[in-house]
């Protein structure tokens, strides 16, 4: 609940981001708008979803989906694992991550998840360092 009110104040600008305490993330973020893909589910019933990364950091990202898009994602009980999968722009290669989602909120043309990064593969982080510098 907390997070809810939070965002409400904060979207009615009752509330800014200092007020809140500061920063609480351990690695700087990256504004950026990069093509992605969410896979959600497990097994044999996987569904990929269009979405585009908003921001990047070595812990985690922040990624929207176009309102009305297939993609259901809930606020009742745990928040959805999924992968989420782009190609930054120094490599041809695209990268994969698991992800925890730690937030959503309707922005009311789109949905945003922010998510940190679950048990990341090094190489895969390392590849990240020197387009987030």
């Amino acid at each position: 609940l907390d997070k809810i009110i939070t965002d409400f104040l904060q979207k009615e600008g009752f509330l800014s981001g200092p007020e809140l305490g500061g920063e609480r993330r351990r690695f700087a973020r990256k504004k950026i708008t990069l093509p992605a893909k969410t896979i959600l589910g497990t097994g044999t019933k996987k569904e990929t979803f269009p979405g585009v990364v908003l921001d990047l950091s070595r812990g985690g990202v922040l990624v929207t989906y176009v309102k009305g898009s297939e993609i259901k994602f809930t606020s009742k009980g745990e928040l959805p694992h999924f992968r989420v999968c782009f190609q930054v722009p120094q490599t041809r290669k695209e990268l994969c991550f698991d992800c925890v989602a730690r937030h959503m909120r309707d922005t009311g043309e789109a949905i945003q998840v922010g998510a940190s990064f679950s048990e990341p593969n090094e190489k895969s982080i390392q590849k990240l360092g020197p387009y987030l510098m």
